[in-house]
Order: structure tokens, then C-alpha cells, then sequence
């Protein structure tokens, strides 16, 4: 997968600018990406969107206004599943053991790392023509970590990819995404890396919206 180097400045809350900084993520990218056993399990469903939240055509209810006005439109979802594997967060905790900086600037590039990912998994998706909505996971908005427990067993991640949750709701490997990513013939909201975060001050918030 590509390395974001920007992104992982992002992610690291470093100038740009600073070569310093950039030094410091592309050695730690050359120390993790040997780690990196990324997996995926992606699922198109069918999606019934209202007012108050979106029900899969399994059944399975997620309640959130936020994920409604966000799939609003939308007839059919992708679920994905995705984690870069044990073996990076193993890294990263020997990284962060010999130096706070590489074990900070190792958590940036792994954050990206898991970003690019994804972005490969969604432009290799069949969509059937269908326009991809930004991803939207648990946790944004309104939308309630608590319902991570809903998206697990639907999507098997688990038993697939090797990826569970914790009673604390945090994923292991954590180094992992679960989103929903909308599938709509409107092409007036379409994928990028911000989802619809009203957070304008954000700092990961790319420069262009």
C-alpha cells in the first residue's frame, strides 16, 4: 500500500515544513512496513435509511441521526472491516520502548498507513456504477461506539481478519477501521477524506474543504 507521508505529518501534528519531522516518519515507515499484514472483509447490503438512523437488509439497526442525513439517499452500503494486523502494534510498542519520539511518529504512520488502506479497499470495490459516500464509523457524530457491537458479528470480523473488540470497546489489533460507506447514483457528496465532519478546526481536516 502507499505511504502517506503527509499524512502521517498530519496525523503526527508536525509542521509540514519541518524536515526534521519528515526524517523521523520515513525512518519509522521503513521500520513498520515490513509489520503490515493489512485484511479486509467488505460487504454490500441493502440499507433502508430514515430520520432517526439505517437498517441493513439483515436486520441489524443502527441508530444515529448523523449516519442518516449522511446515507441519506443512498439504496445499497458497502460494511468494511480492515486492520494492518497484531504484528504493527506489536512494533510500535517496541518502537515507543527505545524512543518517544519513534513510538509517537509510529502511531502517526500506522494511522495512515490504516487510511491508505482503506482508500485501496474502496477503489477496488465493485459499486455496480453506484458513487461511494465517504466512510463513517462508529464514533463520528452521534453515531455511538456502542454499536461497534452491531457491525462485528454482521461483518465476522473475527472469525475473517482476525480482528475482535474489546469489553471496552477498543479493536486488537488496534490499528483498524469499521465504517459504512454509502452507495448512491448522486454524485453531489461523494468519497474524500473528511467524511461530513462539521469540525472545521480539526487538524486532520485536508486543506481543499
Amino acid at each position: 500500500m502507499d505511504f502517506n507521508r503527509k499524512e502521517a505529518l498530519r496525523y503526527l501534528r508536525a509542521d509540514l515544513r519541518d524536515e526534521a519531522s519528515g526524517v523521523l516518519v520515513d525512518t519509522v515507515y521503513l521500520k513498520l512496513r515490513n509489520e503490515v499484514q493489512a485484511r479486509h472483509v467488505l460487504q454490500k447490503h441493502r440499507v433502508q435509511v430514515d430520520a432517526e438512523g439505517v437498517t441493513l437488509d439483515c436486520g441489524v439497526r443502527l441508530t444515529s441521526r448523523d449516519l442518516a442525513r449522511h446515507l441519506q439517499g443512498c439504496g445499497e452500503a458497502l460494511l468494511l472491516g480492515a486492520t494492518l494486523g497484531s504484528r504493527v502494534d506489536v512494533a510500535i510498542r517496541r518502537l515507543a520502548l527505545g524512543s518517544v519520539a519513534e513510538g509517537a511518529a509510529a502511531q502517526a504512520v500506522a494511522a495512515s498507513l490504516i487510511e491508505s488502506y482503506c482508500d485501496q479497499v474502496q477503489a477496488a470495490a465493485d459499486t455496480g456504477g453506484l458513487a461511494q459516500r465517504p466512510r463513517f464509523s462508529p464514533g463520528y457524530g452521534d453515531w455511538n461506539l456502542q454499536e461497534q457491537r452491531l457491525l462485528f458479528p454482521v461483518l465476522n470480523c473475527a472469525k475473517l481478519i482476525g480482528l475482535t473488540l474489546t469489553d471496552g470497546l477498543m479493536m486488537a489489533p488496534s490499528k483498524s477501521v469499521t465504517a459504512i460507506i454509502g452507495l448512491s447514483e448522486k454524485t453531489e457528496c461523494v468519497w474524500n477524506r473528511c467524511m461530513t465532519c462539521g469540525n472545521i478546526n480539526c487538524p486532520y481536516r485536508t486543506n481543499d474543504l
